[in-house]
């Protein structure tokens, strides 16, 4: 711990007219004492970051894990809007970060279970993530996010829950709404020896609130590891198959007040939807080495998009795959402990 005393100086330089109302005078301020931590061996809550950890199924239990911006409400210097639109992913932003988004989450970074979800050009699509398994989830903002890479304006780190203790739990969860909505989950984990398993399944299928705005979904989540010869493997994928989400379009004032439920013509006329199919897999290995650790991880996914819009169509189809590698390492140097941390990554986007 180190402590710095700043003295503060005042020089006040008044105008012409002023000095000849008031007399020139010096203010001695109170002496600032600023003290400097060191993050190592301390836990998050004294870490010199803005960091919010968030655990959803304890502190919001029923939530409907349809969308992430329930997961992530009232977490300070983040916000998250949802539309309200089967077709528009929430939009989110950190400190002003993916503020002016159009559609979709730019500039924010966001994980899942180390994995990257942000395509190398800084978009993130959040349609394809599985809210069902999620045990904590880590928001970071401020100028440290920048450790993370490109389009890490702020952070996101959702990780998974930890696996039942047994070889075998199931957990089964219903939710039956106005306008035919259901959805309905199934959540399986377990763990023996030095291998785990924690996976789940949903299905969603609303009719919606307002006219055009149908949906009808299916995800798919599973994380499975496996320790041998002391090297620590990880499997994480997500798939999602999203084949309606009927968009019922922005109404005007004046035609909300007459009805607030139905759907604005152009985008009736023009079957305004969007469908989806998207897998993505990752593969991660941990040795640890003396002092540290080392970890390897690869990823690679696949998309298609089909997107019949009021102005055009947008119709894409894209592969990504990517690398990454970091060093753990605590050394004694000059009687003190250092903890150095070296990486790098490499992504590859083609639409």
């Amino acid at each position: 711990m180190f402590r710095a005393s700043l003295l503060f100086m005042s020089v006040v330089v008044p105008s012409s007219a002023a000095l000849s109302q008031q007399d020139s005078t010096a203010v001695s301020l109170d002496t600032v004492i600023v003290t400097v931590t060191r993050a190592t061996g301390r836990s998050v809550l004294r870490s010199p970051f803005a960091v919010t950890i968030a655990h959803p199924d304890s502190s919001r239990p029923g939530q409907r894990h349809t969308a992430v911006d329930e997961t992530l409400a009232m977490i300070p210097g983040l916000t998250s809007v949802s539309r309200n639109n089967p077709a528009q992913d929430p939009r989110l932003s950190i400190r002003g970060f993916g503020a002016r988004s159009a559609f979709g989450v730019r500039g924010v970074r966001v994980l899942r279970d180390g994995m990257p979800l942000t395509l190398p050009d800084g978009q993130t699509p959040l349609d394809y993530l599985s809210l069902e398994s999620v045990g904590r989830i880590e928001v970071m903002r401020g100028a440290a996010s920048a450790l993370y890479g490109n389009a890490s304006g702020g952070v996101i780190d959702i990780r998974s829950a930890a696996p039942s203790a047994g070889p075998l739990s199931i957990e089964a969860r219903q939710w039956i709404g106005p306008h035919r909505s259901f959805r309905s989950a199934v959540v399986a984990s377990g763990s023996r020896q030095s291998a785990y398993y924690l996976a789940d399944f949903a299905r969603t299928r609303s009719d919606g609130e307002r006219a055009h705005s149908g949906h009808r979904a299916t995800t798919g989540f599973l994380r499975s590891g496996l320790s041998a010869g002391g090297i620590s493997y990880a499997i994480t994928a997500l798939a999602l198959h999203n084949p309606l989400a009927q968009n019922p379009g922005a109404l005007t004032l004046a035609e909300m007040q007459a009805n607030s439920a139905m759907a604005d013509a152009v985008s009736v006329r023009r079957n305004a939807r969007k469908a989806v199919k998207q897998v993505q897999a990752g593969i991660s290995a941990t040795r640890e080495i003396a002092g540290g650790d080392i970890t390897l991880s690869g990823f690679r996914g696949a998309r298609s998009l089909d997107n019949p819009l009021t102005f055009g169509i947008v119709e894409i189809g894209r592969h990504t795959h990517g690398a990454a590698g970091i060093l753990h390492r605590s050394s004694q140097i000059l009687g003190a402990t250092h903890r150095i941390v070296a990486g790098a990554e490499i992504q590859s986007q083609n639409d």
